[in-house]
């Protein structure tokens, strides 16, 4: 079983993480262009990973990213493909897209991000994300 709660704490370059399995809930908050994006990332997917061996009956992304660079694009498209194959298999999956009034930029790769999974998005402008 995974442990019940995964925190990486928020830089300048790379975003807060939380994955709280007790409540089914991931979320990521700040900007992300980690200087080694695939060692930062690797934890997270052997997180989710595990915590998809046994995942809740419903699990919520709450996304509130100001900006992402090319290669965590990449690794939040990794990210949303475990996650489709968990809905695949019946488990509710919902991500909850933040993104700043007026930032048509993160408000599309959302929009891009829905159209490649049949997961369930939801788009939320806000004031402020952070």
């Amino acid at each position: 079983m995974a442990t019940k709660r995964f925190h990486i704490d928020r830089t300048e370059t790379s975003p807060e993480i939380d994955l709280d399995l007790e409540r089914g809930a991931i979320e990521f908050v700040g900007r992300s262009l980690p200087s080694n994006s695939e060692q930062f990332f690797a934890r997270v997917h052997r997180w989710i990973d595990e915590y998809l061996q046994e995942p809740r009956e419903e699990t919520t992304v709450n996304m509130r990213l100001d900006y992402l660079d090319t290669s965590s694009s990449k690794h939040l498209f990794n990210i949303f493909q475990r996650l489709e194959a968990a809905s695949e298999r019946g488990r509710k999956v919902h991500v909850n897209w933040h993104y700043e009034q007026g930032d048509d930029e993160m408000a599309e790769t959302g929009k891009d991000y829905q159209s490649f999974f049949r997961i369930d998005f939801n788009f939320i402008e806000v004031d402020s994300l952070f």
